[in-house]
């Protein structure tokens, strides 16, 4: 495989051909490298771990669903180490380029994916989304990204950190594309039904650069022609959108820990800063700290559902920040992240469909504008994507 950008991870070159017919006949796709290919080593973006593991036994069903839908795939991507980033600067193997926004991140942890198909690398691609992961790399680099809702699309054969979080993510360059991907794996027809209103989070535009709320701002006639008529004034809850960080740091860190701590003490794998980082804080989340995250995450799913009613679908920025250059200090990184994973943390908690349209650029850089939507109402959110995709 031909990789100028290195989205590719070392021993991802796994291509395999999909059915002869089919919805997605003649389509390539790539898979992070956290999707099971039966006879393949999963390597998860970490050296330890390709090193210990065994070839996959099965592949995962996301994988298959697209193999036997007639798309062919074309490699395993690039990944932060065990899905704990959301840069996508990997310590060990380099920083995936954005092809959207050359010197700048591409966003992780599905980094390799997103860089792929803004590359053309591949037509479609697969990633997971915990507390971010497809929706921002396909913000960074200025394509269409579905976190699915919570459950919807089975997560058999994919290497998970937090159970109560991981999806499998969608990323294409096309909303029909997209579109596609998602009758495969959510296996439901899209239907152009349509929300009765667009409920802007003015919190969400408060919490941003003021050059990304005006680029937001300036893309919502958009919206209003294609989804719904915009209704003003919503703000998502009460508390602060760094309350909403903290309780999603704290649940998420603790299964991480729970997930890969036995492995980590038996291992003494090698980590970047950062992710050795999250793994330590999540070691040491407290049982009354991880119960009381808990309980905020009860609240914020009614605070969502609040906001849906009335059939709504709501408009936020996917990311408050366009893409960080590559290289930039960790202490500046770290603050931006924590206000990254405010935003995402919304949908994330209430375990909603979020997707992320490539509508807006902030000084020549992508931006995405998402679209949250009620549980279950995923092939809403890609058919309002198809509707902005042609008009």
């Amino acid at each position: 495989m031909h990789d100028p950008l290195n989205a590719f991870a070392l021993g991802g070159d796994v291509y395999l051909d999909g059915a002869k017919t089919g919805p997605l006949a003649g389509l390539t796709f790539a898979a992070k490298d956290v999707f099971d290919v039966a006879g393949y080593v999963t390597g998860a973006g970490n050296p330890d771990w390709r090193r210990l593991a065994e070839p996959a036994k099965h592949t995962a069903w996301a994988v298959s669903a697209m193999l036997e839908s007639g798309a062919r795939l074309v490699g395993k991507t690039h990944t932060d180490e065990l899905t704990r980033g959301i840069f996508g600067d990997n310590a060990h193997y380099g920083t995936p380029e954005n092809p959207r926004a050359p010197g700048h991140v591409p966003g992780g942890s599905s980094s390799g994916s997103a860089a792929a198909v803004a590359g053309g690398l591949c037509a479609m691609a697969l990633g997971t989304d915990t507390a971010g992961s497809t929706r921002v790399p396909s913000s960074f680099c200025g394509i269409y990204g579905l976190r699915p809702t919570l459950g919807q699309i089975s997560m058999d054969g994919v290497l998970s950190q937090s159970n109560t979080f991981d999806t499998v993510g969608m990323m294409a360059d096309d909303p029909d594309l997209l579109g596609k991907m998602g009758e495969v794996l959510l296996r439901k027809k899209i239907r152009d039904i349509r929300p009765d209103k667009a409920v802007v989070l003015e919190d969400t535009l408060e919490f941003s650069d003021p050059a990304v709320a005006a680029a937001i701002e300036a893309a919502l006639p958009r919206i209003q022609d294609a989804v719904a008529p915009i209704v003003r004034g919503t703000r998502v809850s009460q508390v602060p959108l760094s309350d909403w960080l903290e309780h999603q740091n704290a649940i998420q860190g603790r299964e991480a820990w729970e997930t890969f701590g036995p492995w980590i003490n038996a291992s003494n794998p090698r980590f970047g800063f950062e992710v050795a980082d999250n793994f330590l804080r999540g070691s040491r989340v407290a049982n009354r700290t991880l119960s009381a995250a808990r309980g905020f995450r009860l609240r914020a799913k009614r605070w969502v559902q609040e906001a849906l009613a009335g059939n709504a679908v709501l408009v936020l920025p996917t990311t408050p920040v366009t893409a960080p250059p590559v290289h930039s200090p960790r202490s500046v990184m770290w603050e931006i992240r924590s206000r990254i994973v405010s935003l995402t943390s919304i949908a994330a908690m209430a375990g909603c469909p979020q997707i992320s349209l490539p509508l807006c650029t902030v000084n020549g850089l992508p931006l995405g504008l998402s679209l949250i939507g009620a549980r279950g109402s995923d092939t809403l959110l890609l058919a309002a994507a198809r509707r902005i995709g042609k008009a």
